[in-house]
């Protein structure tokens, strides 16, 4: 792998009556490659908050894992870049370095690895990047992607580190998005819907989920993301289930991009079709328009707009 690590010892997972949270991947390191990565603990705050922009920070704790737990580390830099998504107000700002922090600026983790807690206030990324509140909208991101520098002169970041690291398995995680959003409590716009559609949702290979009860649930680290998870086209099966993302946007329901788990060639994808609005104080109702085949993968299938419902039960 790119970065560095030969793994030597395969995780190894256990279970008991219930799951330990405290397993992680065990490492063992060629002495003659030495390698490092961030480890993310914990994502407090992965979105600002554009109705409290004074308060409002992105907030997570990283430790970092290399053969000697994270003394290894010299630097950890910050860069990051404003992407401007809203429609007709190109305010984009390009990727720069924000912020190195030394090893002497580390902590130490409950893992007993070096790491260190990273604020950024909204306030003070709005300044370094010269923009002004009324410059930003919802919808709009900072992004944020960071490098470890080892002590050997070395670097590692999400370009040459692969994708064994990067991701759930190892928690390596180099790219934070810092979305702006209006927030929502957790218990807002969760828990059981059920599904079905309105209007005809029969087109390509029949309607892309089962109709029946489906199960919301809130994306850790963000208060706007939603999901659920099922197998897409019932109707002819055999396909494993996914999550299906959506995310409101204040006063929309955005879409994110699916693949499905079928292809004729290449991947099936569905995605957002004209935004619906939704009532903050109301949720008992989410509609979602959709547009199935946007890549229809090789299988000659035109684009199929779709409009799901979900009702909570």
């Amino acid at each position: 792998m790119k970065n560095k690590f030969l793994l030597f010892l395969v995780l190894v997972i256990c279970f008991a009556s219930c799951r330990d949270e405290s397993l992680t991947p065990v490492l063992t390191f060629d002495k003659a490659t030495i390698g490092a990565y961030p480890r993310l603990v914990a994502l407090t705050t992965g979105e600002y908050d554009l109705d409290n922009i004074s308060s409002s920070a992105l907030v997570y704790e990283v430790d970092f894992v290399d053969e000697n737990l994270g003394n290894l580390v010299t630097e950890y830099v910050i860069e990051g870049q404003f992407v401007d998504n809203t429609e007709g107000n190109d305010v984009s700002r390009d990727l720069k370095e924000y912020r190195r922090i030394s090893a002497s600026e580390f902590g130490t983790s409950e893992n007993g690895n070096k790491g260190l807690v990273v604020t950024i206030p909204l306030t003070e990324a709005l300044e370094f990047w010269d923009l002004t509140e009324d410059e930003v909208n919802a919808g709009d991101q900072f992004s944020f992607s960071t490098t470890v520098i080892h002590e050997d002169g070395t670097s590692y970041s999400a370009n040459n580190s692969s994708q064994t690291v990067r991701g759930s398995a190892f928690q390596g995680y180099f790219t934070y998005n810092g979305k702006l959003t209006c927030p929502l409590s957790n218990d807002e716009f969760s828990g059981n819907y059920n599904l079905s559609y309105i209007g005809d949702a029969s087109g390509g290979f029949s309607i892309p989920f089962a109709e029946g009860t489906v199960e919301v649930q809130v994306i850790e680290g963000s208060s706007t993301r939603r999901f659920f998870n099922l197998p897409w086209a019932p109707d002819i099966g055999g396909f494993p289930g996914a999550d299906f993302t959506f995310d409101f946007v204040c006063e929309f329901v955005v879409v994110e991009e699916y693949t499905a788990g079928a292809n004729c060639g290449a991947p099936l994808t569905i995605v957002q079709g004209e935004p619906s609005s939704f009532d903050l104080s109301n949720d008992n109702e989410i509609i979602l328009n959709i547009i199935e085949y946007d890549k229809d993968g090789g299988c000659g299938v035109p684009p199929q707009p779709k409009t799901i419902r979900l009702r909570k039960e």
